[in-house]
């Protein structure tokens, strides 16, 4: 939200168009969140295995716990909520110029929700993989 939906809200004209623009950069982002999160568990489970017999046997399956759960809740805001999102986008329409028809108002009421889950989840997966960064370090360091 503050690094790009932020600025692009602020300096484009329309609220519709920026919606747009937003969605597509989030999408790329979410590509970006993939590839990331198969290589954090690649490497996740590798460091598991191979120092099993390490005094930090419990911290590892604690990083791997926080980093399977990042990217189960990636899947969750990436896939389900994102197509739904962008389905109401496109019963909405025009963000510009409400419609008060039975119809709009509720697509408009149940986006704002779903946006307030996805960014709740996005925040989630920060605080995720900022745990399984420390633990991340503080494994290598007892290795």
């Amino acid at each position: 939200g503050y690094a790009v939906a932020g600025p692009i809200f602020h300096e484009l004209p329309s609220k519709t168009l920026a919606g747009v623009l937003n969605g597509i950069i989030i999408g790329r982002m979410n590509q970006i969140e993939w590839v990331c999160a198969i290589v954090a568990l690649a490497s996740s489970i590798t460091l598991l295995i191979l120092k099993r017999k390490a005094g930090s046997h419990t911290l590892r399956v604690i990083e791997f716990a926080a980093i399977f759960a990042a990217t189960v809740i990636l899947w969750i805001y990436s896939n389900p909520t994102t197509d739904r999102m962008n389905a109401l986008r496109s019963t909405i329409g025009d963000f510009d110029h409400p419609h008060q028809t039975t119809e709009y108002i509720a697509a408009k009421s149940e986006f704002d929700t779903l946006h307030h889950t996805y960014t709740a989840l996005v925040s989630t997966n920060m605080i995720l993989i900022l745990g399984g960064f420390v633990l991340s370090v503080v494994n290598t360091r007892k290795s």
